[in-house]
């Protein structure tokens, strides 16, 4: 009888422990969600850490195809604002280090990572005119 009692318990203290854990599993994975397509993630733009690295969720994601060599300090600067402003809240697809604009459960066929580099390229362009010093 003894025995009994003593198993029932450890059960209980398993049980207990496998809830416990699979609600912080739960919690962990609630700023992502995993999309059923080809996509390796569905999530919202939390922040942008620099032009090539944006946090999805809670995700660091190093975007590739982004060069911001040549911009001067102010042209950089105006450029994370603008990210900022524009992509912190938008909802996103990420397929390896390539980021898409969720419009409304579709995708547009331009990456960010695109986006970002013809901003940089304009940047680059209006350093050439002297509008950014």
């Amino acid at each position: 009888m003894v025995f009994w009692v003593i198993l029932l318990k450890i059960g209980l203290i398993l049980i207990l422990m496998i809830l416990s854990l699979s609600e912080v599993l739960i919690a962990a994975g609630a700023d992502t969600k995993i999309t059923d397509s080809s996509f390796d993630m569905h999530g919202t733009i939390t922040n942008i850490l620099s032009p090539s690295s944006i946090v999805v969720g809670s995700v660091v994601v190093n975007l590739d195809g982004i060069d911001t060599s040549g911009l001067y300090r102010y042209s950089y600067s105006y450029l994370v604002h603008d990210l900022k402003q524009y992509y912190i809240g938008k909802l996103v697809f990420v397929k390896g280090n390539y980021a898409y604009l969720d419009l409304q459960g579709a995708y547009n066929s331009e990456s960010i990572n695109e986006m970002i580099q013809k901003e940089i390229v304009s940047l680059l362009e209006q350093q050439d005119y002297g509008s950014f010093y």
